[in-house]
């Protein structure tokens, strides 16, 4: 499952794009969903999740998983994203995109 802001435009579109390309199933942040899983509002604002079993991951490691489960050359992506130094720049692009994305139009 992915959890994602669903206050924010820029992650609802992007939530959007996920799902035009991959089964994969989403959750806006409700606060039943939040609940369940055991992520507190304040991680689900932060970050957007991937849950999966056991496996918690947040930031641009969940948008790692994501991609590797979008078929074609997403995937790749996704694998590369796990692998120093690209890991190291995935995630300061995530950090960069997190604290601006209310200024991203949605």
């Amino acid at each position: 499952m992915l959890v994602y802001d669903g206050e924010c435009s820029f992650c609802c579109r992007c939530a959007s794009w996920v799902a035009r390309r991959a089964d994969i199933e989403l959750s806006p942040g409700a606060a039943e969903d939040l609940e369940n899983l055991g992520i507190s509002i304040s991680d689900a604002k932060r970050a957007v999740w991937w849950i999966e079993g056991d496996t918690r991951l947040s930031g641009h490691q969940a948008v790692g998983e994501v991609l590797r489960s979008i078929s074609g050359g997403w995937g790749w992506l996704g694998n590369a994203m796990k692998v120093p130094p690209l890991s190291w720049v995935a995630a300061l692009i995530y950090r960069c995109v997190a604290a601006n994305r209310h200024r991203i139009t949605g």
